[in-house]
């Protein structure tokens, strides 16, 4: 995804007007887009101001830095089209002083922290006289699906109507603007016209007897399903290490085969010992299906030197059409993030990242024959006929108060379940929450509350709040430096699940519950986390949300959940994704927005395989939150990762 500079944008004039290009006779399109602004509107909570305006009902929100009002839109143009110029006028410009500072965004909340509101004493943006933000907008493009399964180029827009001046408190407001885009469509598609196979698994020859099975299973229900071996991949593609070999065989697959998801089966190979991590850039040699280790590292003491990501073999693309190779300076270090304000190493050059999805994809990371046996099985059960609603219509959501927030003193994750809920109104909810603690205790997030409810089945479960590998858990209401006693869910109380065949979808927001490149022995030694392993020397073989869709008789059919450090927003400061509900930040922005874009795909939006709603989630968040320009938005979407069949049919399949 790049990110470039210019000046303003509104409402969607959906003109499209051709014109030509004398010297090359080239058909260019334009597209108009404008807006007219309200006048600014101060509000002081005592402390600081926030700035509201009518037409901009978003917000800019990056750690650190003012919150100001924000307009933000995205188009879909053809893939791989050019733009050639994008062109603006401004209507009118005014200017205002203000009394108070401009209210600061948080830094984002992990494990064991609590979110700052920083009114800017220590960052360089508050003692400066430059104004806030360098430009009136910003547009970013990127490669990748659309809610149709069709490769488009998105184009967003975003304008900040208000540029502020923290050193002499002024501020800049426009009164309106028009912004024309002109772009050259492509002179060739880029895909086949005919799909010759929806879905592609990619596996060591040791697994694939078993998921002949699955594709035979996959074949009947028309998704037409081709194995390819990691073997035949590294004799015939070229690559700087194996993952990019993947990557390569991965675009083939698109172009040729009109592949649209991508099934990875491998972890590592031992659930005993196994070097997670090779280099900086990749784990393969105890690996059966290697995996991409990114080389960002964010903020604060506790921090990942890097992390999983497997959205690496989905972004295949740029916003140009281009091989998307997340080395953009060829220096052999992937997914690199400079960021010289962090507080671990300074990192690598940015490397540009586009982050949409140009397949849906997932993985199961498999050790051993008899685990893609289990899974290939419990796959193939759960789709083969549909599901009853007298136990899938039935969704749980657990949380409590994972940290302290002094200033509004939030339930942030009840907040966030409740938010979930909203998305699933014709299913049975049931809260597991820290508040009932003294009006009903078997509501709460107690471990015996939440196997108890588990086996009885449900179509989704969610949990919102702190993690490892090996567990997660929140606290009690107004107790957030202390985990509920005997309370969550961990890979040791698994086995206590009883859910037979009524399995759930399971999204698990909370750090490392996904971190699937644990083994017991790594684990065990690890006791001051220097090899990041994040059990602090407890043993885990294998990491909570695998376990879950792992286990048979019961558990979850697939997970979605964390590879690294969780983030979460804290505080409130404006109404952050404009859709007019001023609610909580941990609602509207980081993880907790991610993991409800999943809900609202399938809940309002109707998508109903579990690899689509991943991806409609990713491109939701980068509308308004583009990737490039942040690097907690950065982190929050290439760590989070399906384990599990990205083609599921949630629900099982119906007779047609």
């Amino acid at each position: 995804m790049r990110v470039f500079p210019a000046v303003i944008v509104g409402l969607l004039l959906m003109s499209s007007l051709p014109v030509s290009s004398e010297p090359t006779q080239t058909k260019i399109v334009q597209r108009d887009v404008s807006v007219f602004f309200g006048e600014p509107l101060v509000v002081s909570d005592g402390v600081a101001v926030q700035v509201l305006m009518q037409g901009a009902p978003a917000c800019l929100y990056q750690a650190g830095k003012p919150v100001l009002p924000m307009y933000s839109t995205t188009l879909q143009l053809p893939f791989g089209s050019t733009i050639t110029e994008v062109a603006f006028d401004i209507c009118g410009v005014q200017t205002m002083s203000l009394q108070k500072k401009i209210i600061a965004a948080p830094y984002p909340v992990t494990a064991g922290s609590s979110p700052g509101r920083s009114l800017g004493s220590t960052d360089s943006v508050y003692d400066s006289l430059a104004f806030y933000p360098e430009e009136w907008m910003t547009y970013t493009t990127g490669g990748g699906l659309n809610e149709q399964s069709q490769h488009v180029m998105f184009l967003t827009i975003q304008v900040t109507p208000v540029r502020y001046c923290p050193g002499s408190d002024q501020l800049l407001s426009l009164t309106g603007c028009q912004i024309t885009i002109s772009y050259e469509p492509p002179a060739r598609s880029f895909f086949p016209s005919t799909t010759l196979y929806n879905m592609v698994i990619i596996t060591p020859e040791k697994f694939v007897r078993p998921l002949q099975r699955l594709a035979e299973h996959k074949n009947l229900f028309g998704v037409k399903t081709q194995i390819t071996t990691l073997e035949t991949i590294y004799q015939q593609y070229a690559g700087y290490d194996s993952p990019e070999q993947i990557k390569y065989f991965i675009k083939d697959a698109i172009e040729n085969w009109g592949v649209t998801y991508v099934l990875l089966v491998g972890g590592m190979k031992s659930h005993i010992i196994g070097k997670s991590r090779d280099n900086i850039n990749e784990g393969k040699d105890d690996w059966f299906l290697p995996v991409r280790y990114t080389n960002l590292w964010d903020f604060g003491t506790d921090t990942d030197p890097g992390f999983i990501s497997d959205l690496y073999y989905a972004d295949i693309y740029d916003g140009q059409g281009e091989f998307c190779s997340w080395d953009s300076y060829d220096e052999k270090v992937y997914g690199g993030w400079s960021n010289p304000s962090m507080l671990g190493p300074p990192g690598y050059p940015t490397d540009q990242i586009d982050f949409y999805p140009d397949v849906y994809l997932g993985r199961l990371p498999c050790r051993t024959l008899f685990e893609v046996n289990t899974i290939v099985r419990k796959i193939i059960n759960y789709e083969e006929k549909p599901a009853d609603p007298s136990w899938f219509k039935r969704i749980i959501a657990v949380g409590g108060d994972p940290y302290d927030d002094s200033e509004t003193n939030y339930l942030e994750g009840e907040l966030i379940g409740d938010k979930v809920l909203s998305y699933l109104s014709e299913f049975q909810q049931v809260r597991l929450y820290a508040s009932n603690r003294d009006t009903d205790p078997e509501g709460t997030p107690l471990t015996s509350n939440i196997v108890r409810e588990i086996s009885q089945g449900c179509g989704f479960l969610f949990f919102d709040g702190h993690g490892s590998p090996a567990w997660w858990n929140t606290c009690w209401p107004g107790q957030s430096d202390v985990l509920i006693t005997r309370g969550g869910l961990s890979i040791y109380q698994i086995p206590q699940l009883h859910n037979g065949e009524y399995l759930p979808v399971c999204v698990v927001g909370g750090c490392h519950c996904s971190l699937f490149n644990v083994t017991l022995l790594s684990t065990m030694t690890d006791l001051k986390n220097k090899h990041s392993m994040w059990s602090y020397g407890r043993p885990i073989p294998e990491c909570l949300t695998w376990d879950l869709t792992m286990k048979r008789n019961g558990g979850a059919i697939a997970t979605l959940g964390s590879t690294a450090l969780g983030l979460e927003a804290g505080g409130e400061v404006g109404d952050l994704n404009g859709d007019g509900v001023n609610e909580p930040d941990c609602i509207e922005a980081l993880g907790g927005y991610l993991e409800m874009q999943f809900f609202k795909a399938y809940g309002v939006n109707h998508t109903n395989n579990l690899g689509n709603a991943w991806g409609a989630a990713i491109n939701s968040y980068l509308a308004l939150y583009p990737g490039m320009q942040n690097c907690s938005d950065a982190k929050t979407i290439e760590q989070w990762v399906i384990l599990g069949d990205p083609s599921l049919c949630i629900g099982g399949y119906y007779p047609s």
